[in-house]
């Protein structure tokens, strides 16, 4: 063997050697990739930038590369790439020749799966890295398909800039996906990885449209592209520089990109048609807001169906940061108003203290130093549940949690969702029914849905295919409850043109409720029907309060504004009376409790299937009177044969006050017969403020000086005058309206009432300075 062929199957053996023993990369590229975030259809929301802080899309298997752009790569790049085994030898030899004669590189020869490998251990252009590149690529012809390669070539060249891969160049530079792009815009993608960094966009558009138009003209000649197509390309402008890939739901993509940040593409539910609408809804809405002063509001709107996010808004503008647009509204702790009220009602059905109809106390009230009020200073002496809930009265809500009890009512805060609870429930108090805890846009749709889905409580979700640990849906109010209680809220007065929904041929029912925190704060408005549940709070993220805030006026407009966008079904436009769910009991017609035996009129009722026994009728009561009806008579004092009864509705002196002051009729007890030995057990007046034991805290005014307290009393006579004794001091008299201010010292104090009649009552309180 002579000396040259020594050499040759030496070198040979060296390449052969070379093959066996240099490996593919393991994974082939470094798997670095733009985090990418998805609506419910695959319609990207947000692109995040790598960790080298470039644009490159992962690779999408369910996408196969465009027609169009395939051609021309290959038309540009490779035009026999599905013929050659990895290298082309015919354009090697040529390539080879040319860069002798030429005494540098000139051309390189270089196929698509070349430059793959090029890609993959990118190195300085030398013969050795060039053989090198060689044997790569034949490995890979070898491992994968030909599409698989071209898909890997695309994914990975480089488009200028900080741009990589095709589906990022296309969305960047043309504000598409690449199944979208003219022939124009392909053939411009074609050309840009030859040399990006002299043709970028950016860089000289002028010479890359040269380029593209050349290999316009090329496809044009090999039959690619007919002649009218070609010319109509070739008028496209090509793009100076690259463009927004367009953001969608940012507080969300945002908060799922650094709740997952090794998920390169993060599937959520999120519908990107109704997250745009809503965004420019809540963005134009919050504009007409600013004039008033409020500047911020968020949305949620989840679908029923599986508790699944479809639209969700942060802010009005994500991009405002003089006015903390970037803050999260959705997830931002709010004061709850009274916002939870429904929840309450729905479990005081189950546990049998009322019934829609059944009439709670609505006068002062006191618990300890804490004495609520209605929003507008007003009491009704009675009110229905149901109007309570309605009228969102403040007094019969906290009677209502002392009545069904603060720590249940906190439990089940805790079990339907609420998560932002961060005390004790006594570290909250009544007060926690009427705004005295935070609470969610998130958690507060989570329980309007769960109250929608009948008393079954879940977590709401905006993650498509990513496995989270979910507790299973827990049944915490009855079927019957739930309905009951979303029937009241269909009732709850709409704003603006919306109060005449019925009247409407497209008017929907919606059960909803609002909420106005302390100070005017926050205002929240939730929806639900059958199919949708829709949660909006409005106000200031610096927690400004405004006297224009409420629920109603602020965050009502805008609810029903989405609620009228969404898709509906006409089969399931009201809730469902659940078959097995509820029960038929006979109640007072006037007082909604049990009908007793004393009850004149009754009427039967729809309660929780295994509700609790209701409380019988505690105001209708039979009486014995003269046959005058002038006296109240008992078996001590009457006259057999001039006396019969009679049914009274007997409120308590405090309720008959203020249903008198409300313009309503009650019914006239006469007192007992004079000389009667033993005189009826129950007085006719009340120490209503302050009650028996009660801890008082005297607060001082601005110069220091002690405020005075307000002592009150209520008489179920009118006309009757009531005489105030303090420590035994005679303080003076009242009639009709028993109230008298009294400046109190530090220590125990006994409070004593004496009518006309000789009736008396009496507390002991005690008086703290502050």
């Amino acid at each position: 063997m002579n000396k040259k062929l020594k050499i040759l199957f030496s070198a040979a053996l060296a390449v052969i050697f070379m093959f066996i023993i240099i490996p593919l990369p393991d994974p082939l590229f470094e798997q670095d990739y733009s985090a990418v975030v998805l609506d419910r259809r695959g319609e990207i929301l947000r692109i995040f930038l790598n960790k080298k802080q470039m644009w490159q899309l992962p690779p999408d298997s369910s996408h196969s590369i465009p027609r169009k752009l395939k051609q021309a790569v290959l038309f540009f790049e490779d035009r026999y790439f599905y013929s050659h085994p990895g290298v082309n030898p015919v354009s090697l030899l040529r390539a080879l020749k040319q860069n002798i004669a030429g005494g540098k590189v000139v051309s390189g020869a270089s196929t698509i799966t070349m430059q793959t490998a090029r890609l993959m251990q990118p190195k300085a252009r030398t013969y050795a890295n060039k053989l090198l590149e060689i044997l790569q690529a034949l490995k890979m012809e070898l491992r994968y398909s030909k599409d698989e390669i071209l898909e890997l070539y695309l994914n990975h060249a480089p488009y200028g800039g900080n741009i990589v891969g095709y589906r990022a160049a296309s969305l960047r530079y043309f504000r598409k996906m690449p199944e979208a792009l003219s022939w124009a815009e392909a053939a411009t993608l074609a050309v840009l990885p030859n040399a990006p960094g002299l043709i970028a966009p950016s860089t000289d558009p002028d010479r890359l449209k040269q380029k593209r138009d050349r290999l316009l003209q090329r496809l044009r000649e090999a039959g690619l592209l007919s002649e009218e197509s070609c010319r109509l390309a070739v008028l496209e402008p090509v793009p100076r520089r690259g463009y927004s890939t367009g953001l969608l739901a940012p507080h969300l993509t945002r908060r799922l990109h650094l709740q997952y940040p090794e998920q390169a593409v993060i599937r959520t539910t999120i519908d990107a048609e109704l997250q745009r609408t809503a965004e420019q809804m809540v963005g134009e809405y919050s504009r007409q807001l600013q004039s008033l002063g409020i500047r911020h509001a968020a949305v949620l709107i989840v679908e029923n169906n599986g508790g699944k996010v479809r639209a969700y808004v942060g802010s009005p503008d994500f991009f405002d940061r003089k006015h903390a647009g970037q803050v999260d509204g959705v997830r931002a702790p709010r004061s709850s108003g009274s916002i939870l009220k429904p929840f309450l009602y729905a479990l005081a059905l189950d546990e049998g203290l009322i019934l829609p109809k059944t009439q709670i106390r609505d006068v002062p009230s006191y618990f300890g130093a804490f004495s609520p009020s209605n929003a507008d200073r007003k009491y009704r002496g009675v009110i229905s549940a149901r109007d309570a809930l309605i009228y969102s009265l403040n007094v019969p809500a906290v009677r209502l949690l002392n009545a069904y009890g603060l720590q249940p009512f906190y439990y089940f805060l805790e079990e339907a969702g609420i998560h932002t609870l961060f005390r004790k429930a006594d570290g909250y108090g009544l007060p926690l029914i009427i705004g005295g805890a935070e609470v969610t846009l998130w958690d507060m749709a989570t329980m309007y849905r769960g109250l929608a889905a009948g008393g079954r409580f879940v977590p709401i979700t905006v993650l498509k295919d990513v496995q989270t640990a979910t507790a299973p849906p827990r049944r915490l109010i009855s079927p019957g409850a739930a309905y009951l209680t979303l029937n009241i809220l269909n009732e709850v007065k709409r704003p603006g043109s919306e109060y005449y929904w019925r009247q409407y041929n497209d008017g929907w029912p919606l059960s909803w409720k609002t909420g106005t925190s302390y100070g005017q704060r926050d205002a929240w408005a939730v929806g639900v029907s059958p199919q949708w549940t829709v949660a909006v709070w409005a106000g200031n993220f610096s927690g400004q309060g405004n006297a224009n805030l409420s629920g109603s006026a602020t965050a009502g407009p805008l609810l029903f504004d989405l609620f009228r966008i969404l898709p509906k079904n006409p089969a399931k436009a009201s809730f469902a009376k659940p078959q097995e769910g509820l029960k038929r009991i006979e109640i007072c017609a006037q007082t909604g409790f049990k009908a007793g035996p004393d009850c004149p009129d009754k009427m039967w009722a729809e309660a929780p299937l295994h509700q609790k026994p209701l409380k019988l009728c505690p105001y209708h009561k039979r009486i014995f009177v003269s046959n005058n009806e002038e006296e109240q008579v008992c078996s001590l004092c009457w006259d057999e044969s001039r006396h019969h009864s009679v049914v009274r509705l007997v409120y308590p002196p405090d309720v008959n006050q203020y249903i008198r002051q409300n313009g309503g009729i009650v019914d006239v007890v006469p007192p007992h017969h004079a000389s009667c030995p033993a005189l009826a057990d129950a007085a006719p007046l009340k120490i209503v403020y302050p009650q028996k034991n009660a801890a008082l805290w005297i607060p001082r005014d601005f110069n220091g000086r002690l405020q005075q307290v307000a002592l009150r009393a209520a008489h179920q006579q009118r006309d009757q005058r009531v005489f105030w004794y303090l420590d035994n001091r005679y303080l003076g008299s009242s009639r009709e309206k028993h109230t008298l201010a009294v400046t109190l010292a530090k220590g125990w104090h006994k409070l004593k009432i004496i009518d006309e009649s000789g009736y008396s009552d009496q507390v002991r309180f005690y008086a703290n300075l502050r």
